[in-house]
């Protein structure tokens, strides 16, 4: 059986996104004869920032956490993010954050912004007290395994929430493309 460009192209297509690779468009395979996989979003080209104000319903206050791309390349963010409540000085408190939604990969272009739903579940619900309170949270994006050094941490300040000492009071959904609050992106 002779196989067709377009065949070898269907195929080189289907191997990569086997991987979990994610795919240039047509034209850019045509150019290279090989699918082009890019690169995970990287700490240092991640910017973290999230909603002041969350919604409530159900003993859940949500809130939105967004990632931007701030650098110079477009990356792919898969997953979820890694969060956990700390204290002024850094020091965490309580579980980290539960993970739930289904995840998907997708590509982040320079400029471009990310979310993820933050829940931060009402203490005295869950753990039967009102809870210790944290300064703020700590993000690590999807794909990156360590915080930048603690200088540079993604550590969103004055965002006071409460949250069990024992128990995680927080859980986050995956990464999904488009800024989560309407109207806003980074700049």
């Amino acid at each position: 059986m002779k196989l067709t460009l377009r065949d070898t192209r269907r195929l080189a297509v289907g191997a990569a996104l086997a991987c979990g690779a994610i795919v240039l468009p047509t034209a850019a395979l045509a150019a290279s004869g090989a699918p082009a996989a890019l690169t995970s979003c990287r700490a240092a080209s991640t910017q973290v920032w999230a909603a002041v104000g969350g919604t409530g319903t159900a003993g859940t206050i949500f809130y939105e956490l967004e990632f931007s791309n701030i650098g110079r390349q477009a990356c792919t963010l898969h997953g979820y993010p890694r969060v956990w409540a700390v204290s002024r000085y850094g020091v965490q408190i309580g579980k980290p954050a539960s993970h739930g939604g289904v995840a998907s990969t997708f590509t982040l272009r320079p400029g471009a912004t990310a979310h993820a739903v933050l829940g931060v579940v009402d203490t005295g619900a869950l753990c039967g007290s009102h809870g210790v309170a944290a300064a703020g949270l700590r993000v690590v994006p999807p794909g990156q395994f360590l915080p930048k050094p603690a200088a540079e941490a993604d550590e969103i300040q004055n965002f006071p929430v409460r949250v069990c000492p024992v128990l995680s009071s927080i859980n986050v959904k995956a990464v999904h493309s488009g800024t989560g609050i309407p109207g806003y992106t980074f700049s």
